[in-house]
């Protein structure tokens, strides 16, 4: 029995023994939250646990890694390239400037890449292009855009040699692993000496999380395999040897969230809603409603969220230690 096989049946309990944590291994745990994939409005209802001992949460019994092609589709591999792509020099701003306090240029690594949005905007620049993408076509769109080297397939299989980038970025994709800690450790493996693995997702303990329950956007359901806090997070990097460099929370998933809501408002009055996954182009009067209210309310809300550290997206970096010629370097500069 190989190691993905081991974590699949702990994440579905079917291993023969009481489930436990796939992250620590904790048997304590707890029911969390039951929700249906809201994305699709499908009807079937998916069960979360809470580790009591890191705070992790999972999704029990999800689908087998062959079947989620059915829970993604077309629509949504296209609603993600068309966020990373539209303005992506702004849409990327932030994720840059982060990357820029710890280092200006080498090789990059970017999992889960897409389309190439991201990398897109280091084309030309000081940076080697990396990439991985698991959907074939893409990949060649991330290749045709940002000319970056893309392996296409699932991160564990990926060839890379030991030492080979200074900075990976994981952006909205750690929580749809099967494996984690197993990616985790192989991105050890994969940094250079003092460099840095730089990931964003969703924060299970943001005040959105708490307040709109099983309505909440990004539980993703079951796309979402897992959902990390602040603290269920560092405690995942800390266990592979990682070291926390920053962690923030920021953004709002309000705007959709509300949707939720108001849509399964509309169907128990019996009115036929379409899907979040086909949504069609709002109108030019919507759009300028919705501008105004992510101004005047949405974005000031996410601010006070943020400075809380309650946020809905978690942006963190974790840092690989140098090795000893580079502490030993360190040493005699600060001397």
């Amino acid at each position: 029995m190989n190691d993905a096989t081991i974590m699949e049946e702990r994440i579905a309990g079917t291993s023969g023994t009481a489930p436990e944590c796939p992250l620590c291994q904790s048997m304590a745990y707890s029911d969390f939250l039951t929700a249906p994939d809201r994305f699709h409005l499908r009807s079937e209802l998916y069960q979360l646990k809470r580790c009591r001992a890191c705070s992790c949460v999972w999704l029990s019994d999800p689908p087998k890694p062959e079947e989620m092609a059915a829970h993604y589709g077309a629509d949504y591999y296209k609603s993600i390239a068309a966020a990373g792509e539209t303005s992506a020099l702004r849409r990327w701003r932030k994720q840059r400037d982060v990357i820029s306090h710890f280092k200006q240029g080498g090789d990059i690594l970017d999992i889960g890449c897409s389309s190439g949005g991201f990398l897109s905007t280091l084309k030309g620049s000081s940076w080697r292009l990396h990439g991985i993408e698991i959907a074939p076509q893409m990949a060649e769109r991330a290749r045709l855009n940002t000319g970056a080297e893309v392996f296409v397939g699932d991160a564990l299989n990926a060839p890379f040699k030991i030492k080979s980038f200074d900075v990976i970025t994981c952006f909205d994709v750690l929580e749809h692993v099967y494996q984690p800690k197993m990616l985790l450790e192989a991105a050890m493996r994969w940094l250079k000496p003092g460099g840095i693995f730089y990931t964003t997702l969703p924060n299970i303990d943001s005040w959105e999380a708490r307040t709109f329950g099983s309505y909440w956007y990004a539980l993703e359901l079951p796309r979402h395999l897992f959902h990390f806090s602040p603290r269920s997070l560092t405690h995942t990097f800390e266990s592979v040897g990682f070291r926390k460099a920053y962690v923030k929370t920021r953004a709002s998933y309000v705007e959709s969230s509300t949707g939720y809501v108001y849509g399964e408002t509309l169907r128990k009055l019996g009115v036929t809603v379409r899907p979040l996954a086909t949504a069609t182009e709002p109108t030019i009067t919507w759009k300028i409603i919705r501008k105004l209210l992510r101004l005047s309310v949405i974005a000031p809300l996410g601010q006070l969220a943020s400075l809380a550290g309650a946020g809905a997206s978690i942006d963190a970096v974790f840092a690989k230690a140098p090795d000893q010629s580079e502490r030993v370097l360190a040493g005699h500069l600060k001397s």
